[in-house]
Formats: structure tokens, sequence, C-alpha cells
């Protein structure tokens, strides 16, 4: 019973426009009146609200009318709508922000539902379960070494108050850190690890969940980013319902749940701090800090002379992007504000690199399609997401696992979609 609800795509409708009501009325009356001075101000302009309203019916009617590639890629274009479109027409309605970010944001999901970008499928090596047990310990030990020599087994439970303590452990953490814990932390939390608690729980092997969970809430104890902790329930939550209608159904109910649940949470305690994470830092943030990137980067582009182009290309800061927009935004140098695809590409080469880069993600996400992965690993396909949403290009697929993450998955999750039939 739960299912068929969860299943009904006009239940997801009436959600999505459920959100979207709920997210005005959250900038109107929690945002503006107690981050005014963060720079999120109120503007009423006609024209802006109705070319906003023009722009969400443009997202409903691609996201819940035409015809999906499939019900992977439907749930990741909600999300995708949720997480970054709506908080970026809110915002150009009524902030006043860069029309083009939610323009470009809408592009995302075209490109990513259309269906020009089906993937051929590709052969691989089939590996017996045993074979793949072994391998994938056998990587997630040798990578999590460096994190045992450096860190040792000191461990401080207080990271679980997440109070500010957290970030006098994560800055002592980066202070110790080197080359191969700081690259092997993304493989490992975005994918490795996520990958044994699946797995492990999809072929009742308790050693893999056990392993993945234990060296999850480890490296989350010595460097504490939250993003790691929550991994963990969002993988166990999408591992539940084989359906991927059932998996939106439980997103969109989800998040309008916390949604609801921080509001009364500020108007019972008068404590602020969960709805602010949860909607100003999560929705509303990211689309500000684009902002600044399109207003910063206008008619300077830097070419990834930061990056994988530095040979050909000087870069004209002193500072990174991330902490160069920190300097620019909050006048701190050791702020560090990143963005994701679209302000990236625009920051590298203007229109043209927002609208590249979002192919580029497009592309990626409609290659795990074809994997054919079983729906247990949806979790790891959702956190990717996250990750371009929120952070530039190559990091993604450099640092944070993404190149990683599709070799991975081509000889380890390919075709599993029937495995727990077997």
């Amino acid at each position: 019973m739960l299912t068929k609800i969860l299943s009904n795509k006009s239940l997801h409708l009436i959600g999505f426009v459920l959100f979207y009501l709920l997210l005005i009325y959250e900038y109107f009356f929690f945002v503006v009146p107690y981050f005014e001075d963060k720079g999120f101000i109120l503007q009423l302009p006609v024209e802006k609200i109705a070319i906003g309203l023009i722009l969400f019916s443009i997202l409903t009617i691609r996201i819940f009318y035409l015809k999906q590639p499939s019900s992977f890629i439907y749930v990741l274009s909600i999300f995708a709508g949720m997480s970054f479109c709506v908080p970026s027409i809110i915002m150009y309605q009524f902030a006043g922000t860069s029309v083009l970010i939610p323009i470009l944001s809408i592009f995302f999901i075209l490109a990513l539902s259309t269906k020009y970008l089906d993937f051929p499928k590709i052969k691989s090596v089939n590996l017996k379960f045993s074979e793949q047990k072994y391998i994938l310990l056998g990587i997630t030990i040798l990578l999590i070494i460096p994190f045992f020599i450096t860190y040792g087994f000191t461990i401080n439970k207080d990271v679980f108050s997440f109070g500010s303590e957290i970030y006098d452990i994560r800055a002592d953490a980066k202070l110790h850190s080197n080359v191969m814990t700081s690259y092997f932390f993304g493989q490992l939390t975005k994918v490795l690890l996520p990958a044994l608690i699946v797995y492990g729980l999809l072929r009742k092997n308790r050693l893999l969940w056990i392993t993945g969970i234990a060296l999850m809430l480890y490296i989350f104890m010595i460097n504490p980013h939250k993003s790691v902790f929550m991994s963990i329930f969002v993988i166990l939550a999408f591992y539940f319902f084989k359906d991927f209608y059932a998996k939106a159904g439980l997103m969109i109910g989800g998040i309008i749940g916390l949604l609801v649940l921080t509001i009364l949470f500020t108007t019972l305690s008068g404590n602020i701090l969960p709805e602010s994470i949860f909607v100003r830092r999560m929705f509303f943030l990211p689309v500000y800090i684009s902002d600044h990137y399109f207003t910063f980067f206008h008619d300077n582009h830097i070419l990834l002379s930061h990056s994988i182009l530095s040979p050909f290309f000087d870069y004209p800061y002193d500072l990174d992007p991330a902490l160069l927009m920190g300097d620019h935004i909050y006048n701190n140098p050791l702020t560090s504000c990143n963005t994701g695809i679209i302000g990236d590409g625009f920051m590298n080469f203007g229109i043209i690199g927002s609208l590249v880069f979002s192919l580029i993600a497009a592309v990626i996400f409609r290659y795990l399609e074809s994997l054919n992965m079983h729906h247990s690993f949806f979790g790891i396909s959702f956190l990717f997401l996250v990750l371009f949403l929120n952070s530039a290009l190559f990091t993604i697929l450099l640092t944070h696992g993404g190149i990683f993450f599709m070799i991975i998955g081509l000889f380890f999750f390919k075709n599993t979609v029937n495995i727990s039939k077997k």
C-alpha cells in the first residue's frame, strides 16, 4: 500500500508544486527576515515573477508530463529540480539574481532527459561475486591504510554533537592530511564504502556492510564532514523500495517533511539553526553563491587556468576560485565558496561553459543509467548528483571519485538489476 502511494506520479506533481510554494513561504518569512544582512533581499517585480512562473511551468512539464528515458532519470530530474532549479527560480523572482541560473539549470534537466543521449551498451568482464567481494575489500584496505597511518585510532566522539567543535577537528585533520588521504577521501566516502554497504546488504554479507558503515564512521570521526555521516542514511534510505517511482515519492515526501519539521522546530523552540541549515544552506545559498560567480566572472573567464589547462593559460589570481569567491562575498579568504557545474562552467568559459559542463554531467548520468544497475545502488548516483550541483566538474571527476565510480560501476554494478533474484 505504501509503495503504491509513493509511486503515484500525480502525487509527485502535487508534492513538487507544494514544495515550490513552501520554499517561497520560507524565503519570505524566514530567509529574508533572518538573513537580509547576508544578501538575501526581497523584491516584487511583476515581470520577473511572471517569467519565473513560466520557467517553473516549463520545468514541471518536462519532468512530469513528457516521457522520461527511464525511471532512474525521472528521480534524478526531480531532485535536480527541487534542489537547484526551483530555488534558482525563486531567487530570480524575488532576489534579483541572474535569470541565466534557472535557465541553465533547466537546460541540465532537458539534457539529462533527452532521448538523444541514449548510451550504447558497453561490454565488460563479468566477475563472480566471490571475486568482486575480495577485490572491493582489497581496494578498500589499500585506500584506508594511509588514514590509519596518518590519524591512528584516536577518535573524538564529540563530533556526534554536531557543534562548533566539528570545525576545529576538521581544521586539525586538514593540517595532518597528505596527498593520499586528501585524494582517497572522496574515493572511499563517495564510492567504495557506500558500495560495500549496499553490496553487503544486497548479498546478505555482514562482513561487507558492517565494514562499510564502520569505516564511514571512522572517517567521519577523524575528519568530520557532515556529508559523510549523512551519506550513510541516504544510502540506506534509497536501498529500500525497488520501484524507482517509490523512491521518487520517498524523496519528495522526505524533503517536504523535513521542511515542515524545521519550521515547527523554529516555531516551538526559537532555535533557527536546523531551519537555517536545511532551508538557507541547502537550497538558497548555492544559488546566491552561483550568482556571485556569474557577476564576478562576467567578463574575465579563467579558461580552466587553475586546473587542467594551467600549462597553457596563466591563472590571474593568488587564491583558488573557491577561496577567491569567499574573499569576494564574505571578505574572508579562508572561507571556501564552491559552486556547481553551472557556476563552474560560467567561471571558465561563460554561458558556453555552463552548457558544455551540464551536457557532460548529463552524459555521465546517462552512462550510469546504461549500466543497468540494481535499484539499491541508486543512493550512490544520488550522492554524485548532489556533488554536481555543488562542486566543480573536474573536482568531482578527479578528486571526489567520479571517474572511479564510472569504472567501478562498469565492472561491479553493471547488469545487477536482477541480482536479488539469483
